[in-house]
């Protein structure tokens, strides 16, 4: 029985917008079946109605689900246009009038190696030519693109050796040198970002003050970039975040500037908070504005072997869960239904995820540890996807529940711990930073001043660092990589950094499946 597909964009309705980091290694599915039987016909699931195009959320007509926003990265990507537009098809043969990729520019990856650059030679021509193949790219690809910046940890001295940069000022005369590169030479094909970088207040504000110039159109005219970037300290933590929108308020660069985006974000919290931002930008500032976040979770998640089960929304805990996968080789074969929900799980079996049998041999001719295949993790990376849109987009539907019955104003936050940490829930569903939040962005929104700002941020300190991110409160460490198909050696969801796009895994299954004829 064919069902119709599960469209989540109208869910959206005016909440900051999540968007999958597509991994490379999903979205070759899509395309190389495409163009022949890389997934045999006795492998794909026989509730895959639609094959595997059904995993393509970005097609309205045939995604077991819909979804039309995404980010991808040059980092990942096939940059020879020719060759991108069949190996990068999910994207490159997409409608443009129903979906909306933001591009990211690979400043990252370039950071870590990932995309060789010679640093070396930084205005030389080996250095202009990725420049210009990333540039051609994203012109050709994306709706929105981040501008290539050299992030302020590239000057570590874990990656001083590689880059030659010795001071956060190299990082941003770099990417300075990038912006004007890109602006002068843009066509004009996509809307440019600017990213923000840095690592406390003072370094923040050095930056944007020396990138400010390349979203000015009294500077560049209509080649100026369209809207903003926030990386570093900008995304995570509450206080800078407040006080750069602020400063751009005061500076009028939120006028015309419609999108926003906050780099690596996966926790809710953070994904109400976004959406209260952009209802008070939208109603005081600029009515087209749109906040997006990132993260690459559902693929990391997957290459460390674990399954999103289902969000938690209470005040104790509101988050998307994931735990080890099943992965039992006493299972293939079996019929036993997928037991998490999501419109790709409805459509498995466990015998679908746990392919090798006892005695089965691997694609290298050896009998492994796990059960999974390569496309086990496909699928799995689909149903994470589907999980984590539909976690967000629930918690600010709660947010929104609760936010109509609360009358407390943030005057009248106090901070708690131990015994007396859950006297202070008013909601049985949604966090009460969540609900304190919006009353303080209100207030925020309705000074006249960034003297007047800065002074009710500064005065609601306590509380605003209590929003902070998960990246300023710890995080997840960093698992050691080991072997690709491993699946067993996970021990702990925390162990793993699922907002890494770089994460050494989830790049091994990139480079598997595209190196796999």
């Amino acid at each position: 029985m064919t069902r119709p597909p599960v469209d989540l964009t109208p869910l959206q309705k005016d909440y900051a917008v999540y968007l999958p980091a597509i991994s490379s290694f999903y979205s070759t599915y899509v395309a190389k079946q495409r163009l022949e039987e890389f997934v045999p016909k006795d492998r794909i699931p026989k509730g895959f109605d639609r094959g595997i195009e059904g995993m393509n959320f970005l097609n309205p007509e045939q995604g077991y689900f819909v979804y039309k926003y995404a980010l991808y990265s040059a980092g990942h990507a096939q940059l020879d246009l020719q060759k991108a537009w069949t190996q990068d098809s999910m994207l490159q043969q997409r409608d443009r009038k129903q979906t909306m990729i933001l591009g990211d520019s690979g400043g990252y990856q370039i950071g870590k190696g990932i995309l060789k650059f010679d640093w070396l030679d930084f205005e030389g021509k080996a250095a202009n030519k990725v420049r210009d193949d990333i540039l051609a790219w994203l012109e050709c690809t994306a709706d929105w693109s981040m501008m290539l910046d050299v992030p302020s940890w590239a000057c570590d001295p874990a990656n001083r050796e590689k880059t030659g940069l010795t001071s956060f000022q190299d990082c941003l005369d770099k990417t300075c040198y990038n912006n004007e590169y890109w602006l002068t030479r843009r066509l004009g094909e996509t809307k440019f970002l600017n990213v923000l970088q840095g690592s406390d207040w003072d370094t923040a504000e050095q930056w944007y003050q020396g990138v400010k110039q390349f979203s000015d159109p009294k500077v560049w005219g209509d080649k100026a970039a369209e809207g903003w970037a926030f990386g570093g300290v900008n995304m995570c933590k509450m206080d800078i975040t407040l006080k750069r929108l602020m400063t751009m308020r005061e500076d009028g660069l939120l006028e015309g500037k419609d999108w926003i985006h906050f780099l690596g974000t996966a926790q809710l919290d953070w994904s109400c908070y976004l959406t209260a931002i952009q209802r008070q930008i939208r109603k005081h500032i600029n009515e087209k504005i749109t906040i997006s976040f990132d993260c690459a979770s559902p693929f990391v998640a997957t290459a460390h072997g674990l399954a999103y089960t289902n969000p938690i929304h209470t005040p104790k805990k509101w988050s998307t869960v994931m735990d080890k996968a099943p992965d039992n080789k006493a299972l293939a074969g079996s019929d036993i239904p997928f037991p998490f929900e999501s419109e790709i799980g409805r459509r498995l079996t466990m015998g679908d995820i746990c392919w090798y049998a006892p005695g089965m041999l691997n694609k290298i001719g050896k009998e492994g540890k796990t059960s999974w295949d390569s496309f086990s993790y496909a699928l799995y990376m689909g149903h994470n996807v589907y999980c984590h849109i539909v976690a967000v987009q629930r918690a600010n539907q709660l947010a929104d529940i609760e936010h109509a019955r609360f009358k407390k104003t943030w005057r009248d936050w106090k901070k708690l711990s131990g015994k007396d940490s859950s006297i202070d829930e008013p909601s049985p569903y949604v966090p009460r930073n969540i609900l304190y939040f919006e009353t303080f962005v209100e207030e925020l929104f309705n000074t006249k001043t960034k003297d007047e700002a800065f002074a009710l941020i500064d005065q609601a300190k306590t509380f605003i660092n209590s929003l902070d991110g998960a990246r300023l409160q710890g995080g997840p460490a960093r698992n050691k990589f080991h072997s690709l198909f491993e699946v067993e050696e996970v021990t702990s969801p925390d162990e793993v950094d699922t907002e890494d796009p770089t994460d050494e895994k989830l790049v091994a299954l990139e480079n598997e499946v595209l190196t796999d004829e």
